[in-house]
């Protein structure tokens, strides 16, 4: 009886630290290199529309680095919402060429909206 009770308070004490809440396999981002130092430092604040944008495109370029991404909905998604809201925010210029690319490989077309 002894081994039960150690066991199920250590699965306890387990589940209780879990946290639910964390995201998993959550693909992060970052700016690209070609974006000049200065323009990195002014980060927008999270959850604006401009934060927003550089999350997309960033994460669409992330993505694009594993294998099979052309039809993984997570890169679609993103490749979507950065051609919407590049040109917008005046970040097409840093990110244009590895969107570009990735989105030719899988045999899309990177042309960003029009203001």
């Amino acid at each position: 009886m002894q081994f039960s009770y150690a066991a199920l308070i250590a699965l306890t004490a387990r589940s209780v630290t879990a946290n639910p809440l964390t995201p998993r396999s959550q693909p992060g981002w970052e700016f690209p290199e070609s974006m000049p130092l200065a323009a990195r430092q002014t980060t927008p604040e999270p959850g604006t529309p401009l934060y927003l944008c550089h999350e997309s495109c960033g994460t669409s370029i992330t993505l694009s680095r594993e294998e099979g991404y052309c039809t993984n909905w997570q890169y679609i998604a993103r490749l979507d919402a950065c051609l919407l809201c590049a040109n917008e925010h005046n970040i097409w210029q840093y990110y244009g060429n590895s969107v570009t690319a990735a989105a030719t490989t899988c045999g899309f077309t990177a042309t960003p909206a029009r203001l």
